[in-house]
């Protein structure tokens, strides 16, 4: 099914899906531009589709929304641009949040929605997630305490080691310059057999400083509020989280095949359970939710 590359395309898709509205969001593996996703062009299989799915039925249970991921977060903000200036109707636009909100490039305005940490993946692979997930499959109920606590400490050891980078980050973002270089900090993840996943300590100091000296002839100012956890870099924390689980699944349970497709939607199922009684993103969403004109 295809729509005229119009505004009043989108503005009317929601009638032919028979729904309230079509929420557009980041991920899968095809960038469309705003005329593609006018035509009809969408990816159907995305984690933030999962994400966003568990979001809407969390905080407008009443409300029917079909989901469309478009991969680029920049057609995204083409699109929530179009929303906020009253141009389309009957769509909404969610993405993450990164670091936006440091150099007042967040978008704001009614049915745009944006996550509470950096991106879905930062909202998800928490602690109370993964050990969520890890009773799901573990078959050692005795073992439980112990896994528990073994990710507990894992994400709170992961977290100071990250606290430097995560200020780093955002003081350059804040000055409008760019982060630390994503496919290097990732790599800093060093998976193990038979230990926890580790961050290299000697290459984030090495990033950290090699990204700092490029930037010094600029003015840098400002010590902007961060918390490493939820403002760090996604997939180096869903790394972290995924190879964590995989090692306590092994230590505890000798489960030895865990692959990611299967663990990573278990954690985001396991994070839909946790969503409705967690006071951070209640004061986060629902004001997004309440603003939110549907008619």
């Amino acid at each position: 099914m295809s729509f005229r590359r119009t505004d009043s395309g989108l503005s009317t898709m929601h009638k032919f899906l028979g729904v309230d509205a079509v929420a557009f969001v980041e991920g899968g593996p095809t960038t469309f531009t705003l005329e593609e996703v006018n035509a009809g062009s969408y990816t159907a299989q995305a984690n933030d589709l999962k994400y966003w799915q568990i979001v809407f039925s969390s905080f407008e249970p009443t409300r029917t929304v079909h989901f469309r991921a478009v991969g680029s977060k920049e057609t995204i903000k083409e699109i929530a641009a179009l929303i906020t200036a009253g141009k389309i109707t009957h769509v909404l636009a969610a993405m993450d949040r990164d670091l936006d909100h440091l150099n007042n490039s967040l978008l704001h305005g009614a049915g745009v929605f944006h996550t509470l940490g950096y991106s879905w993946e930062n909202d998800v692979w928490t602690d109370a997630a993964v050990i969520a997930a890890f009773k799901r499959f573990s078959n050692v109920p005795d073992a439980e305490e112990a896994a528990a606590k073994d990710i507990t400490e894992h994400f709170a050891k992961v977290r100071r080691k990250l606290r430097h980078c995560v200020r780093i980050d955002a003081l350059l973002v804040s000055n409008r310059l760019q982060p630390l270089p994503r496919e290097p900090l990732r790599g800093t993840v060093r998976p193990s057999k038979s230990h926890p996943p580790d961050l290299s300590a000697t290459a984030l100091r090495g990033l950290v400083k090699e990204t700092t000296k490029k930037a010094r002839p600029c003015h840098i100012v400002g010590r902007p509020a961060t918390e490493p956890l939820r403002d760090c870099d996604g997939h180096l924390l869903e790394a972290v989280g995924y190879h964590l689980l995989v090692h306590v699944l092994r230590k505890y349970c000798r489960l030895r095949v865990t692959p990611r497709d299967l663990l990573v939607p278990a954690v985001i199922d396991s994070f839909s359970s946790l969503i409705k009684s967690d006071p951070s993103f209640i004061n986060h969403y629902t004001p997004m939710f309440a603003a939110t004109t549907w008619a």
